[in-house]
């Protein structure tokens, strides 16, 4: 299920999937950005290099977007700050953790924090990819 809201901006009919990422690291960002521009169906509306930015972001536009993907390390705050702020999402709204460094627990946590995924950018890309494409459908 896709937030109903109305949109401009598709590819073969279908509405594109529209992402928020929260990630500081420029080379990283602009990675995974075109990255997730090459699939079919999947539009990035705004990032965040931060945890306020991201934070204030989602609050000012609870309804643009259906994934977040954040990563968990930042250099100001965190993304559990917006991690956290997500779990009063809309239904249909998905959010990815993408984050380095992710022990036993800290995917537990963050599944705790109702993520509906949790992908290491070193060895977990193209799963991460992958879960992209599924959702783009």
């Amino acid at each position: 299920m896709r937030v109903k809201d109305k949109d401009h901006s598709s590819h073969g009919g279908h509405r594109a999937l529209k992402v928020f990422l929260v990630e500081d690291n420029v080379v990283l960002r602009n990675i995974i950005v075109d990255a997730l521009r090459d699939i079919a169906s999947i539009e990035v509306l705004f990032y965040a290099d931060n945890e306020v930015a991201a934070t204030n972001w989602l609050s000012s536009n609870d309804s643009a977007w259906d994934l977040a993907v954040v990563d968990l390390h930042l250099k100001k705050g965190s993304g559990v700050g917006a991690l956290s702020w997500c779990t009063t999402r809309r239904p249909g709204q998905r959010v990815v953790v993408l984050s380095g460094e992710l022990t036993d627990d800290l995917r537990q946590k963050c599944l705790a924090l109702r993520a509906d995924a949790v992908f290491d950018k070193g060895t977990e890309m193209d799963d991460f990819l992958s879960y992209c494409k599924s959702l783009a459908g």
